[in-house]
């Protein structure tokens, strides 16, 4: 029944569609509720759907620079943390050696629960916001001549903001103040994760309704074969290349 669900033509482009819906209703929520300019009226960030695998199976009209790695990102969080991992965790980098782009580009990650949590999470959501000052030797973290990371600004390496229902908020605020560059503006740093928070728990909520109509099963099914379809899109599109 799971598969027939998903291979039937209409369910699964009802479902291929809902999961981006909730991809873009995390986008109007992150937007609604950023604190700085460069997320509410630049719109620099991403969000996306993830298996639990931490595939990408669905994203909103954002940035292929930010969305290229995100699954990267999701799998680093996955890699660290395994199966211990539980229901309101949030999880936050921006590492670019583990799935990041450059350190202003910080990425929240959401587990979602929507079966026995003994299992491990079933999906996850994140989404991926520049945030205009993260330390670094000159202000907007970006400085032309750094020879190392530090230089650039404030590196997150798979830390856990929300663990066991537990807060660890004032420790992220400590490695964003820690010398020798730290953020210029921490509280704004602080406010637009917040949002980022906020996007994760309309992602979760967005996949709990899609799963009460149709079950974690066959959700996990439609993902398996919108990775498939989408593989065989791509190869068809490189294999019509001309030579050289």
């Amino acid at each position: 029944t799971t598969n027939t669900a998903a291979a039937d033509p209409a369910a699964f482009e009802i479902m291929k569609n809902a999961l981006y819906k909730i991809a873009e209703e995390m986008r109007v929520v992150l937007c609604k509720t950023a604190y700085s300019p460069i997320l509410k009226s630049a719109g620099d960030f991403s969000c996306g759907v993830f298996d639990a695998s931490g595939d990408m199976v669905a994203q909103g009209p954002d940035l292929p620079i930010h969305l290229g790695s995100m699954p990267d990102a999701v799998r680093a969080i996955v890699k660290t943390f395994g199966d211990d991992v539980h229901q309101g965790d949030v999880f936050i980098h921006n590492d670019p050696y583990d799935g990041g782009s450059h350190l202003p580009d910080v990425t929240v990650v959401t587990p979602v629960f929507c079966t026995d949590q003994s299992s491990g999470p079933d999906f996850f959501v994140a989404s991926r916001a520049h945030h205009a000052e993260i330390g670094g030797r000159t202000p907007g973290s970006m400085p032309p001549d750094a020879s190392c990371l530090a230089e650039e600004g404030v590196v997150i390496r798979d830390f856990a903001l929300i663990r066991n229902g537990v807060s660890y908020e004032s420790g992220l605020r400590r490695l964003l103040t820690a010398k020798p560059f730290p953020s210029r503006t921490p509280n704004e740093n602080l406010a637009d994760v917040a949002a980022q928070q906020a996007a994760g728990i309309e992602g979760v909520n967005g996949l709990r309704r899609l799963v009460a109509n149709y079950s974690v099963n066959t959700i996990d099914a439609l993902m398996g074969r919108l990775l498939d379809v989408a593989g065989d899109s791509i190869g068809r599109w490189i294999r019509s290349l001309p030579a050289g």
